[in-house]
């Protein structure tokens, strides 16, 4: 069967084409939020691609399944897929292939899936998984059946090991999400492997932080499928043009001020206060990484209290920057 309306994007510097011997080892999965887990699978996957002098690549499906299959439009992902792509190539991948999910791929076969695209398209030499990978049509596609297809048609096999956070819990994109949806950003960054990120176009606010609390901030403009932690005031890095810049960051609905559209209540905001920073950069992008949550979200009857607890914030951030010298 011929696979007519197949999309897909290639994210590398190279090509596999089918009729090249090189081989590609490809690593599959969403991978949301690239995790300690995903990272030992890709690992694994960057690792023999090298022994063997083939090349190292993950297929990715965007947008994500459920959205074509149950018709969720209302997802909330760890990473988007620039972040994704990023962190996976940043891990040693040489190459990732974006396939768009769209009915046709619904419908496919995991046989089919692994002979038709994989195989054939892709020239797969080896394929890496966690060990409860589903795929196809269905989801009746898992690593048993992966075993007996490797033999069948001569590809390696490799099923990775789950990573556990303690004893009992592995590492997974869902228990991240609990811990986000707590507050808890230093567990979560734990089990992540680095500090949770938010990214977005700065765009103008309502210029309240610098004309009347006299904290001159920075609104970001995020994915709409971008998962937000719980609202609440966070220390933070900021990058703005590879500059890492220490700041204070807001995610919620600035109870203090009047609300001044509708638009304003249905996603969380971010605002950044960087410290001792005064400079133009609107239209620029800025990349957040979150490093500890330090209080929830609080309505001040006046402007001069929020600012009396910004600086109160600030005074705590700096005590935790000067300990992590």
């Amino acid at each position: 069967m011929k696979y007519t309306t197949l999309q897909y994007k290639y994210y590398s510097r190279k090509k596999i084409e089918k009729d090249k011997e090189v081989p590609s080892y490809i690593g599959l999965g969403f991978f949301d939020g690239v995790h300690l887990g995903h990272q030992s699978l890709l690992s694994s996957c960057a690792e023999e691609a090298k022994k063997a002098h083939a090349v190292s690549t993950v297929v990715l499906l965007e947008p994500h399944p459920e959205i074509i299959i149950y018709n969720k439009n209302n997802l909330h992902l760890l990473t988007t897929l620039p972040e994704k792509i990023k962190r996976i190539r940043n891990i040693g991948i040489e190459q990732v292939i974006v396939l768009k999910f769209n009915k046709e791929l619904k419908e496919i076969t995991a046989e089919d899936f692994i002979i038709e695209i994989l195989l054939n398209k892709f020239n797969m030499g080896a394929v890496f998984v966690g060990h409860n990978y589903n795929f196809g049509y269905q989801k009746k596609g898992d690593t048993i059946l992966l075993k007996e297809l490797s033999r069948k048609y001569s590809f390696k096999n490799y099923v990775v090991k789950p990573v556990s956070a303690n004893k009992d819990i592995a590492i997974s994109s869902s228990a991240i999400r609990t811990l986000l949806k707590k507050g808890d950003i230093i567990e979560a960054n734990r089990l992540l492997g680095y500090s949770y990120q938010i990214s977005g176009e700065i765009i103008h606010g309502h210029k309240r932080g610098k004309e009347v609390l006299s904290f001159p901030t920075i609104n970001l403009n995020i994915s709409s499928d971008k998962f937000l932690p719980r609202n609440g005031v966070y220390i933070a890095l900021i990058n703005v043009e590879r500059c890492y810049y220490q700041g204070l960051v807001n995610i919620g609905f600035k109870p203090t001020f009047q609300v001044v559209s509708d638009s304003e209540l249905l996603r969380p905001s971010v605002e950044a206060h960087i410290f001792n920073f005064d400079q133009d950069i609107y239209q620029k992008k800025a990349n957040i990484s979150l490093l500890k949550r330090i209080r929830d979200e609080k309505k001040f009857q006046t402007g001069k209290e929020l600012a009396g607890q910004i600086r109160e914030d600030q005074l705590a951030a700096e005590i935790f920057f000067q300990g992590q010298e």
